[in-house]
């Protein structure tokens, strides 16, 4: 048979001692019900013997009364010794479950590796010293407790910091503190620390406060190695750009001569060449020109590497810019009937930029949309505006570009595969040199494509000029 709460409390008196005013309500209508008239009758009652004097039923009521003034009282006393007894074993339990957690608490810390923990008051007496402390400064349990933290792990220059945690928690209990410095070992090296510091104030207005430190030796030794050898690398980039820059312009004395004669030569400033001559000269001319183009190249993107590369500003009508460039590559573009266009948003004006450089950029990107391009195919070169900066972005669909080989895209000397090499001629620097260019003004450049139908290159350059 079940039986449900409502059942076995008819009368709803655990419901009705539920609410915040239960108890005074219920002492009032006791006092007016019950002790009240209980009163009032027992004056009368008094009254009454006072006059008349005791008979037979008076003794009988006053042994009744007394009965149940001794159980009232019995009662009372069971009542609140068995409040005690309860209580007791409360505090006793709540105790013992509080030791039980300090004590996995303590355990806790203890365990935890490499992480040392320390509990100190405000004098700076330690109170607690977990494993992980002994093993980072050497001091054993037994040789820390009771001793001031600058007498064991905290250098005299470094105490202040302590000093002033403790007065700030004084004022703010719940304080936390983070901090890199330097500890003391047990043999007085110094150790470099990430220090955390958290107060806990105990009954009593007592303040502990626990210091928590990870070991950065390591860390420092590593980040030092790393500095070295940014360092190193810096210097062999500086010392390969500055020869790379020295063999470029030596080499291009020579080969604005070698170019210079044999246009002479092909001009007929020495007298009449025949064919075969006249091949050759072309060729010496041809083949020096494009030497010359890539020594430019290898010495653009070395000072660019090395943070020499100076920007001459200048105020560029962009539409005009890309419409002279256009009528520039369209010659070579011409030959295999590939059309150049343009298209710049209404609102794209004037772009203070390095002219040369940007020449240069378009003149790269434009190049290689020709060099992949299909005979016949068209080439699209765009521009809009985006908040701060111009994007410009040349379109081709031509080969395009196998996801796999975006990653080897901007890398100096490469290209994408073998038979690339084999059947587009280039060196591999224009995307590298362009990427550097665009950088060096501030922008950055992307691409878009996919293999066999189309490629997107563009980049961006900011409207207001870097430094």
């Amino acid at each position: 048979m079940n039986l449900d709460h409502g059942d076995m409390d008819p009368l709803r008196i655990k419901e009705w001692f539920k609410r915040s005013y239960s108890v005074p309500v219920t002492i009032v209508l006791f006092f007016l019900l019950v002790l009240y008239p209980a009163w009032l009758y027992i004056i009368d009652w008094f009254n009454y013997i006072m006059i008349n004097g005791l008979s037979s039923t008076d003794l009988s009521f006053i042994k009744a009364l007394s009965f149940i003034l001794l159980l009232m009282a019995a009662n009372i006393s069971y009542m609140v010794l068995s409040k005690n007894v309860s209580l007791s074993r409360m505090v006793e339990k709540q105790e013992s479950e509080l030791q039980l957690l300090d004590e996995n608490f303590r355990k806790f810390m203890d365990d935890v590796p490499n992480v040392a923990i320390q509990g100190f008051d405000k004098h700076l007496l330690v109170q607690y010293w977990n494993s992980a402390s002994e093993k980072m400064y050497g001091y054993s349990k037994e040789e820390a407790i009771g001793q001031n933290m600058t007498d064991l792990i905290v250098p005299i220059d470094n105490a202040s910091e302590l000093f002033e945690i403790i007065n700030s928690a004084g004022i703010d209990p719940k304080i936390e503190r983070f901090n890199e410095t330097t500890f003391l070992t047990k043999n007085k090296r110094r150790i470099p620390v990430f220090a955390s510091y958290s107060s806990v104030l105990l009954p009593g207005d007592l303040l502990n406060i626990f210091s928590m430190e990870i070991d950065l030796t390591e860390r420092k030794l590593m980040e030092n190695e790393l500095i070295v050898s940014r360092d190193l690398a810096e210097a062999s980039n500086n010392a390969k750009s500055e020869f790379l820059a020295n063999v470029s312009h030596e080499l291009r004395t020579p080969l604005n001569s070698i170019i210079g004669f044999s246009e002479l030569l092909i001009e007929g400033y020495v007298g009449p060449l025949n064919e075969k001559q006249g091949r050759y000269a072309k060729n010496i001319s041809t083949s020096g020109t494009h030497l010359l183009g890539l020594i430019n190249n290898i010495l653009d993107l070395s000072k660019a590497e090395a943070g020499k590369m100076e920007l001459s500003y200048e105020k560029v009508d962009v539409s005009q810019f890309l419409m002279e460039m256009s009528e520039f590559m369209g010659a070579s573009a011409r030959k295999r009937g590939i059309t150049i266009g343009t298209l710049v948003a209404n609102d794209v004006d004037v772009l203070e930029v390095d002219a040369g450089k940007l020449k240069q950029i378009l003149y790269n990107l434009i190049g290689n949309a020709i060099k992949f391009s299909h005979d016949g195919g068209h080439i699209s070169i765009g521009c809009l505006m985006a908040q701060d900066h111009l994007e410009f972005e040349v379109t081709d669909h031509g080969v395009g570009i196998r996801e796999k080989d975006l990653d080897k895209l901007f890398k100096p000397f490469s290209q994408i595969d073998s038979s690339s090499k084999k059947k587009y001629t280039g060196t591999g620097l224009g995307l590298s040199l362009v990427k550097k260019l665009v950088e060096v003004h501030g922008g950055r450049i992307w691409v878009r494509s996919e293999y066999g139908k189309f490629s997107i290159f563009g980049f961006s350059i900011p409207l207001e000029k870097v430094g």
